[in-house]
């Protein structure tokens, strides 16, 4: 029995030697620091990178990051995985794929795509028959959720007229009614993708896209500006490490809308023409003129578009023997003398007097001079009914209707003003002639 007790104490000894020197080879020692078999951490100087401890070997990897759906990528500091790179506008950050207002007006809309913010006006559509204007909406809503016989719910969505383009939603307003608010969709500006790489999407897609990534807006980009190749009405410019494209603006033409043209690769549709005063003038584009009824307002024709500038007058400091006078023709007033009269036609006015020879002249008595102005008639172009005349107390001819005879004769027969033939036999009394603006005649 004592032989087979010093056996088990032995046995015991050489387990215990054994499991001992087996920790020590699990055990793994990085930069004095030891690790159990199994045990994971994270790199002091490199926290991006993981390590694991393998039958006494350090094991290290970077960290697997998600795949992220956009082309544009940046990693935050103190952060391992990139994430999309989202949109900053007018010192905002806006995340990827979001979109918002740019006023409050909730007119213009700006969305953040591949971290280039796009702001364009909201296109309105108005599918259904009954619509009506809601307070904080650009665009009029159906009066409920019915669409050609079928009710939509709140949250739900559809194309009208199959149209991928077009998008209509089922939303409660304020007022806890449903209504239905359509819109055309916006796309995302593809900057400076080359034409040649703009790809158009099939018929269930709405907006183009770029088969090669954009040029980032780096640092040294900012403050460049660039049309963007996909649409001339967007004018991109790089701020604030995003590309910010904004929908031009087109002017209001005064030309009739059929002489309008766009020409090609441009934005806004153009005329040769300028219409003013009504329709009764025309002038090129490039022309200025004084405005008849303000010397200091001077305008011009700008490819069918009419601009107008006012000319700021400086004070005019005159001595004491003089005094402001505003010459005809002229914006500002100028010092002139105002102890001299003139003599006109027999008649003396004092300086700075001012009569009227008929009703297309004025005259002004300057400093013993004479100036005299004369209103200046448009051509008139009167309709066949039509005739010009002149009215009393005005200067130019306007266009009148043209006399005309009423008839009757007969048993009995009527011929109207307008030339119109009637047939009846009549039993009571008639009023064949009446006016019916000062009733004066009948």
């Amino acid at each position: 029995s004592k032989s087979c007790f010093d056996q088990q104490n032995s046995l015991v000894v050489v387990l215990h030697v054994f499991v001992f020197s087996l920790s020590l080879v699990l055990v793994c020692v990085l930069n004095g620091h030891k690790y159990n078999d199994g045990q994971t951490w994270s790199l002091s100087s490199n926290y991006c990178s993981t390590c694991t401890c393998q039958k006494g070997k350090v094991q290290c990897a970077p960290l697997e990051c998600p795949k992220m759906p956009c082309p544009h990528l940046v990693t935050d500091p103190g952060f391992c995985c990139p994430h999309c790179r989202g949109c900053v506008y007018r010192g905002q950050e806006h995340p990827e794929g979001s979109s918002w207002f740019a006023d409050s007006s909730h007119c213009m809309t700006c969305m953040c795509v591949n971290g280039v913010t796009t702001c364009s006006e909201v296109r309105c559509v108005s599918p259904c028959v009954d619509f009506i204007m809601m307070s904080g909406e650009c665009c009029p809503v159906c009066a409920d959720c019915t669409f050609e016989g079928r009710v939509y719910s709140p949250g739900d969505s559809f194309h009208p007229a199959n149209d991928p383009c077009q998008i209509c939603t089922c939303e409660i307003m304020q007022d806890g009614n449903q209504y239905l608010k359509c819109y055309r969709k916006q796309c995302p500006s593809l900057v400076d993708c080359p034409k040649s790489k703009i790809l158009f999407p099939g018929p269930d897609s709405c907006c183009p896209v770029c088969a090669q990534p954009l040029t980032n807006c780096t640092s040294t980009l900012i403050g460049n500006e660039m049309l963007a190749q996909d649409d001339p009405c967007f004018t991109c410019q790089c701020k604030d490490l995003t590309w910010t494209c904004l929908e031009q603006t087109c002017p209001v033409l005064s030309c009739p809308h059929d002489e309008q043209f766009t020409p090609p690769d441009s934005c806004c549709p153009v005329c040769k023409e300028c219409v003013i005063e009504g329709k009764d003038r025309r002038v090129a584009s490039g022309t200025s003129w004084k405005d008849s009824h303000d010397d200091c307002v001077t305008c011009t024709c700008n490819l069918g578009h009419i601009e107008c500038s006012i000319e700021e007058c400086p004070p005019a400091v005159c001595a004491n023997w003089q005094a402001q006078v505003k010459l005809p023709g002229k914006c500002c007033n100028e010092c002139q003398d105002s102890r001299e009269s003139c003599l006109y036609q027999g008649t003396m006015y004092h300086s700075d007097e001012q009569w009227e020879v008929d009703e297309c002249t004025s005259c002004t008595c300057v400093s013993g001079d004479v100036h005299c102005r004369s209103e200046r008639c448009p051509p008139l172009t009167c309709a066949a009914d039509e005739m010009p005349a002149v009215i009393p107390g005005l200067c130019c001819p306007h266009c009148l209707s043209s006399p005309a005879t009423c008839i009757t004769f007969g048993d009995p027969h009527y011929r109207t003003f307008d030339g119109r033939m009637f047939h009846f036999q009549g039993t009571c009394t008639y009023i064949l002639a009446m006016d019916c603006k000062g009733e004066d005649f009948r």
